[in-house]
């Protein structure tokens, strides 16, 4: 009811403007209608008069020759003033020869040698080309600095044949005086108009002469569809207002009139009527929509609260199940890598001491399924934010740049990768190494959605999240970020979709051919990182995710550029103490050691490693497992690093359980190998850490 006590008087009101402004418009239609037949009335007379003016010479010259005319020239010269006395509206006649040179003159006798002056060419110009009734364009005389409008038509002699020129020149300010009391006092305009656009004469006077309205102007468009006249609504090709235009062609004269309003004092009107109206309704109206106000903005807030509660809750429970997932793969995740570490790590061994053949292809496949679950546990890790991140400065930039080979080697030449590098991007604070597999992770789901080829655009710029955003999403922090758009043309995604797409296991890919890992696995490392994600997309319109990272405020010369990783190279009989409590992977681990010519220690928990280190004896590397029983790996490392100061460490986890990590960050100084690892991974890191050592 509080709707339509709005919704009513509004109809009601805009349909009695919609009335009231067409009425507004027919009224105005009236007046200029009456304008057009004054102004057309007076200006026919005008010229007719001019045409019975034409007859009265044509009948003077009659059967005389040049030379006769030049000798009764003066008896010529005063009965040519005669005309011009009757006819207010004339400023002068002159009869010119064949060649329009002046022989008789209303205004000279005799003749003045100016009037046939060679700069006298530009009115000999505006004569008449044929044997009807000729009107020029307006001119100012030179002689005597009036304006005219030169109106001509030929001579004949008895024979018929082409003698000379009449010629009448009409004065614009006749019909401008015409004009001026039917536009006193109001936005009208009249006008006097050749039929190719050339204003001859008009009020409101323009401040130049010689104005011509092209076939581009609402008077050229008119003439073109309606020779004989009509109505047009233009911006005046004289003044620039917009005009309502009657315009109406003289008959037997290529001439228009025409007669205009200015449609802004049509409307002014209008809303003058209209604001009578709203001095009735407007309080009445007022007093309901403050009511609606009112309650809008209580039932407002009880939505907003509702609204909020809501997401809240969806929130807390989405937070509550991905951290129920998390602590469950937290918690296998350190038995299955080393399981993982035992199966790579001697399968390696196994291959290596196969001879080609069906036996050598079968471990093939084994270690092939083994890295594949290594991958599984280290998207889990990823998704559940437990994996140990080694956060660098980096240009994004630079980064994008660098995989655009990589990700068109992948993703195959039906697909057209373009990069838009935003200017100024700050620095970012992130994993290189999983901020790369988080862009392939996506370009490949890309790919996917593009079965028949498409295209995909990677886009960078600086973003900043205020607190209004930030509210809306669940652990995102206000403030400046360096943002990574990605955006293919594929199939796109419901919105019941998004809501799942950062689930883990969750795919629409059939059977087989995904995990449903790779886009939870991204989830995770960006929020573990600081930073947030978000999807945008359509069905058949495509997708967009942009990852959204916490710029990093070092200045771009002190962040310096990743080394790679040494090449794997054997030992030169360091010692190695390690610590492993699972005796298969120690196993492994001491076995890979010797065959790359380390001296190695063993131990299978912190306090024999302790022990170890006391004694007397060459330590160079302390290896040892993160998560164990007793003493952990890092109490185990400070406690060895109190017993030999500068002793090197290397750590290996496949959980980290905070012992190393904080936030999702390796703590400084920490070098670290994830498990599984195979042989070259462990010689590589192994061998970088002790060349460290050594520089």
């Amino acid at each position: 009811m509080l709707a339509a006590s709005v919704v009513f008087p509004l109809l009601l009101f805009c349909y009695a403007s919609w009335a009231n402004y067409r009425t507004a418009f027919s009224r105005a239609d009236e007046r200029i209608k009456q304008g057009l037949d004054l102004s057309a009335e007076q200006a026919l007379r005008v010229f007719r008069s001019i045409n019975v003016t034409f007859d009265s010479v044509e009948q003077i010259t009659r059967g005389r020759t040049e030379q006769t005319l030049r000798i009764n020239e003066a008896e010529l010269s005063e009965r040519l003033k005669q005309f011009v006395n009757a006819l207010p509206d004339i400023g002068s006649v002159w009869i010119l020869n064949a060649q329009g040179d002046a022989i008789v003159s209303s205004l000279f006798f005799p003749v003045a040698p100016a009037a046939n002056a060679p700069d006298r060419a530009y009115l000999k110009s505006q004569l008449a080309p044929d044997s009807n009734l000729h009107v020029g364009e307006v001119q100012r005389i030179r002689m005597t600095g009036r304006l005219i409008v030169p109106v001509s038509k030929w001579r004949t002699d008895t024979s018929g044949t082409f003698s000379g020129i009449t010629e009448i020149s009409v004065l614009p300010q006749a019909f401008e005086r015409l004009y001026e009391p039917l536009a006193e006092r109001t936005s009208a305009s009249f006008a006097l108009i050749r039929d190719d656009g050339a204003v001859l004469a008009r009020y409101p006077v323009p401040t130049t002469t010689g104005i011509k309205l092209d076939a581009s102007t609402g008077f050229g468009k008119l003439v073109a569809r309606s020779p004989e006249g009509g109505q047009y609504t233009s911006v005046s090709g004289v003044d620039g207002i917009e005009r309502r235009f009657a315009a109406r062609k003289l008959e037997g004269f290529p001439l228009y009139v025409t007669s205009s309003l200015a449609t802004r004092d049509i409307v002014q009107g209008w809303l003058w009527q209209m604001a009578g109206h709203l001095v009735y309704g407007l309080p009445a109206t007022v007093f309901f929509i403050v009511l609606i106000l009112l309650a809008m903005k209580t039932t407002g807030q009880l939505y907003d609260e509702a609204e909020r509660r809501e997401a809240a809750e969806a929130s807390l429970r989405q937070a509550q199940k991905m951290e129920a997932v998390g602590q469950l793969t937290g918690g296998v995740a350190h038995d299955f890598n080393n399981l993982l570490t035992i199966i790579l790590g001697n399968l390696q061994l196994a291959l290596r001491q196969t001879p080609e053949g069906r036996q050598q292809r079968l471990l093939t496949n084994v270690y092939h399924a083994a890295e594949r679950a290594a991958e599984l546990i280290k998207r889990l890790l990823a998704f559940s934010r437990n994996q140990p991140l080694n956060p660098r400065p980096i240009d994004a930039n630079r980064l994008v740049a660098d995989m655009s080979d990589l990700l068109g080697r992948t993703l195959g030449e039906t697909i057209l990768i373009e990069t838009v590098r935003g200017g100024g991007l700050w620095l970012t604070e992130v994993d290189q190494a999983e901020l790369e597999s988080a862009l392939l992770n996506l370009a490949i789901n890309a790919r996917d959605a593009m079965q028949s080829g498409g295209k995909l655009t990677i886009e960078t710029g600086n973003a900043s999240l205020d607190e209004a955003y930030c509210e809306t999403v669940d652990g995102v922090k206000p403030g400046q970020y360096v943002m990574i758009s990605m955006t293919d043309t594929g199939t796109g995604m419901s919105q019941e979709v998004i809501s799942k797409a950062f689930d883990p296991f969750f795919t629409t890919k059939p059977a087989g051919t995904g995990t449903g890992l790779g886009l939870s696995q991204v989830h995770g490392f960006v929020r573990q990182s600081g930073g947030h994600i978000r999807i945008y997309s359509e069905p058949g319109e495509g997708t967009t995710v942009k990852i959204y990272l916490p710029r990093s405020f070092i200045r771009r010369a002190e962040a310096k550029n990743e080394t790679k990783t040494p090449e794997s190279q054997k030992g030169r009989l360091e010692t190695v103490l390690v610590v492993e409590d699972d005796p298969d992977v120690r196993s492994y681990v001491t076995e890979t050691l010797r065959s790359l010519n380390y001296g190695v220690l063993e131990a299978p928990d912190g306090e024999t490693a302790l022990a170890l280190v006391q004694r007397p004896g060459p330590i160079d590397l302390l290896l040892t497992d993160v998560v164990m029983p007793g003493i952990n790996g890092r109490v185990l490392g400070d406690a060895a690093r109190q017993l030999r100061p500068g002793l090197k460490i290397l750590y290996m986890t496949g959980y980290s359980r905070n012992a190393i990590v904080h936030q999702g960050r390796l703590d400084p100084g920490v070098s670290l190998i994830q498990k599984p690892f195979s042989e070259s991974a462990l010689a590589s890191r192994v061998h970088g850490v002790l060349s460290t050592a050594e520089n």
